[in-house]
């Protein structure tokens, strides 16, 4: 273990399990007195944690852990004085020398790229090369990803976010300092995972939380409608205004091509994101054509085959799950999240006070992560310390509990969700089950049109925030057929009434049909009884051939086990 340690510049001083030592990274980061043994480690476990920089890891792998991240300031001395080649490129590009000066814009060593830094509290955190004959882009190795022009828009009550450094320096040419950029660009249309390109969105997120109005301008091309939708998704709709440059690209092209007084117009002219109201073709003009041309929206994979011909994710739409109390209706909608989160990188808000305290509900979802038991009670089955830890990991970056403290009104779960979705990213809402949430019926209402209403705010909620949204709810009390068995679970028979069915987009339901007779059979039945778009999301069937094993905590298809590729990677681990 003393080499794995030394690989990333950590030095034991001799074998003893715990110790303390020197820490590299606080070398790197430039903090006082970094000579002092500060850094915790433990040669057994392989962990290793800074009390005076907070760096933290281990340096043993972990399927599906990010490698240890540390952030480093940038080298000034790979910096250099704006060159005169370079200084003649901006210029060209429309941005004077007062605004080159004033942005601290420097070349780099080679001479061959411009160099945008990325200050925070006058403290040089990043910085972005272009080159000047060739259109490339870097970053500051290990640089924190933050937003360009921190300093200057971090108190202010407008802000104008671009897609690059040059559109943000545009603005500062004609006049407007509140400008800024993400740093890493817009991201491809077809890109699953948004959380990577805009880190700086979240590594920021005061300095948007605490502005009134959010100009977005960004590039009037597809990645750019693509990066726009998204900042609109997570500042809100209510705060921002869209920044049109038709017939041009960007705000650059706009400056170059009509002046500094035509950017204040695009400005004063920016329009609401469409949310409401009257739509037209118009509004959906660009959409509609990439659709044509690559496809609508189809459901995603669930990971699982059998299940993917009943039932696929997709953004936007209500799904229902019922069944009856105490068969797995729960666990089976958790362990299919899993998987989301695991392959497809997803996030989850989850409302369940059910399965309080949330340390149960967190042993549950590492229980099945792993396969094994959190509980030494079970010996033979007892997960290590180090895969109880890779669990907790990966539980932090991807579940979300919601549990407000004074109430479980439906407004008090949104504004959680909402906060979710724009400060973590989450695609996801689980509420489980209906009947924890605290209703408002309306004085004489009855309850199916409550129901309908209660429903078509939830799909709203979906619509609006692009996620998808999982409400449990139980089945009536069920009744057993000739051969002493209850029947299965009914679309129709939802306690509460048939309109949870109407409203929803979709009606999932998981059946132990042999439980009545023989409670140790936990053979189980997935089915969809309601697919509203069928020809994107899948066709109403039933999955047989499921079981429920309890040693792993996971269901088996056909004696197999989604979770397959990762025991078998974390298996070889394990033999390392």
């Amino acid at each position: 273990m003393k080499t794995e340690f030394e690989k990333i510049g950590i030095i034991p001083k001799n074998n003893n399990t715990q110790q303390k030592v020197k820490c590299p990274n606080c070398y790197k980061i430039g903090k006082k007195n970094y000579k002092d043994p500060c850094l915790s480690i433990n040669l057994d476990t392989g962990q290793f944690l800074c009390h005076k920089c907070t760096w933290k890891g281990t340096v043993k792998r972990n399927y599906f852990m990010p490698e240890v991240k540390v952030y480093e300031k940038p080298a000034k001395n790979n910096l250099k004085k704006l060159n005169q080649r370079a200084r003649k490129f901006l210029n060209k590009r429309g941005i004077t020398d007062e605004v080159i000066e004033t942005n601290k814009i420097v070349s780099s060593k080679d001479g061959k790229s411009i160099v945008f830094p990325y200050f925070r509290n006058n403290e040089l955190i990043n910085y972005k090369t272009r080159g000047i004959n060739d259109k490339f882009f870097t970053q500051s190795r290990n640089g924190l990803p933050i937003i360009y022009n921190y300093d200057r828009v971090a108190n202010e009550k407008l802000i104008i976010i671009c897609e690059g450094e040059l559109d943000s320096l545009s603005w500062e040419v004609a006049g407007i300092t509140w400008h800024t950029s993400v740093n890493m660009g817009a991201p491809n249309v077809h890109d699953k995972n948004l959380d990577k390109k805009l880190e700086c969105i979240s590594n920021c997120y005061e300095v948007f939380e605490q502005a009134e109005r959010i100009y977005v301008a960004t590039d009037d091309d597809d990645n750019g409608r693509y990066l726009s939708e998204e900042l609109v998704r997570r500042f809100g709709a209510e705060k921002c205004k869209i920044v049109c440059f038709k017939p041009y690209k960007d705000a650059n092209e706009l400056l170059l091509a009509e002046g500094v007084e035509s950017l204040k117009d695009r400005v004063r002219q920016a329009s609401d994101p469409k949310i409401e109201g009257i739509f037209g073709i118009d509004d959906i003009y660009d959409s509609m054509l990439d659709n044509y041309r690559n496809g609508q929206e189809r459901g995603t994979t669930t990971y699982i085959p059998a299940v993917d011909s009943a039932w696929t994710w997709r953004n936007g739409e209500l799904n229902i799950w019922t069944g009856y109390q105490n068969e797995g209706k729960s666990m089976f909608l958790n362990q299919l999240a899993l998987l989301k989160a695991i392959y497809d990188g997803w996030k989850f808000g989850v409302f369940s006070p059910e399965n309080m305290p949330i340390n149960d509900f967190y042993n549950d979802l590492i229980e099945t992560y792993i396969g094994k038991s959190a509980d030494p009670y079970f010996e033979n089955n007892y997960m290590s310390e180090d895969e109880f830890k890779e669990g907790m990991e990966f539980m932090k970056r991807h579940f979300f509990i919601i549990y407000p403290k004074k109430s479980y009104k439906l407004e008090d779960i949104f504004e959680r969700a909402k906060f979710l979705v724009k400060s973590k990213g989450i695609r996801s809402l689980i509420i489980d089950p209906y009947n924890t949430i605290q209703h408002r019926m309306q004085h004489g209402e009855r309850e199916d049109l409550y129901i309908s209403r209660f429903m078509s705010e939830l799909k709203r909620f979906a619509i609006e925030n692009k996620i998808s949204i999982h409400l449990v709810a139980h089945q009536v009390t069920p009744q057993k057929d000739d051969n002493n068995k209850y029947y299965k679970p009914d679309l129709n028979r939802i306690k509460g009434g048939g309109t949870f069915s109407d409203k929803a987009d979709n009606v999932l339901f998981v059946w132990r049909p042999n439980r009545a007779i023989d409670f140790s059979d936990t053979s189980v039945i997935f089915g969809s009884q309601k697919i509203k778009k069928q020809k994107l999301v899948g066709y109403p069937q039933e999955i047989h051939g499921i079981t429920f094993d309890r040693k792993s905590s996971r269901y088996f298809f056909h004696n197999e086990t989604p979770f397959e590729e990762i025991d078998k990677f974390r298996c070889e681990e394990e033999q390392e």
